[in-house]
């Protein structure tokens, strides 16, 4: 009785996995080998504590070896496309590439949102990095499945190619504001716009706002639009933390 019920079980697995691996495929052009990768990939770290056959930990991991191999993988291909632009030209092109809401949009592009799996509402879903973070894990599943050269091919042609629009990131104002705040979230910080100082010059109200990181201020700047004060800020903090990360 016990083993025809394994059995079954057995059957039944192996029959999911067959058609995981084709969704893979089909998003992918390639046959994952090691299945297990791209299952953990999909495993919201709110899962963590509820093993399944397939699930023994978080996409947590693959989700930090995702971000460096796709970040290795962008700065590459805009080295070669962009041979006179500068440092910052390209660090500011592959930002808006590899943003928290970009890869959101690229998640649900490739309909990583219906494999995830985690223990949150679609509200909480949609409002943290969960998608955004599990697209960043399945690079990595990629990247160990396959190594990097698949891993490559896939980002520049699947994703690159067909996903984003370089010319209109190249010449598109940011909203820096989202985009600091996404990264903050991710990161798990809190993250605050403090006014400190609101001053009349000539009939003009001047506005000077700072941001602060986890109560830690970071810059400050003023403008005679509140708004544009704080997008300013947000902008500046963005190329001071980045330049923290990369020395």
């Amino acid at each position: 009785m016990i083993k025809r019920l394994l059995s079954k079980l057995n059957d039944t697995i192996a029959k999911g996995d067959s058609e995981f691996k084709k969704s893979i495929k089909r998003l992918t052009g390639i046959t994952p080998k090691n299945v297990a990768l791209y299952h953990q990939a999909f495993s919201h770290s709110s899962t963590a504590s509820k093993k399944s056959v397939w699930q023994q930990s978080s996409n947590e991991r693959l989700e930090f070896l995702g971000d460096a191999v796709l970040g290795a993988i962008i700065a590459e291909y805009l080295f070669k496309l962009y041979p006179k632009k500068d440092e910052g030209f390209l660090t500011q092109v592959r930002s808006k590439i590899v943003n928290g809401q970009s890869l959101h949009q690229l998640s649900l592009k490739f309909g990583i949102d219906s494999f995830l799996k985690a223990t949150l509402s679609t509200r909480e879903k949609t409002a943290s990095s969960a998608y955004g973070d599990a697209f960043e894990a399945f690079i990595g599943a990629i990247y160990l499945d396959h190594g990097y050269q698949k891993t490559r091919k896939f980002v520049i042609g699947k994703v690159i190619k067909y996903h984003i629009d370089l010319d209109t990131l190249v010449n598109t104002n940011e909203d820096y504001k989202s985009i600091l705040q996404i990264r903050t979230q991710k990161n798990k910080q809190s993250l605050e716009y403090r006014l400190l100082e609101e001053a009349v010059r000539g009939k003009t109200k001047v506005y000077k706002v700072q941001i602060f990181i986890d109560k830690m201020p970071y810059v400050s700047f003023e403008h005679f639009s509140k708004r544009v004060a704080e997008q300013k800020a947000a902008q500046l903090t963005l190329e001071q933390l980045d330049t923290e990360v990369n020395g």
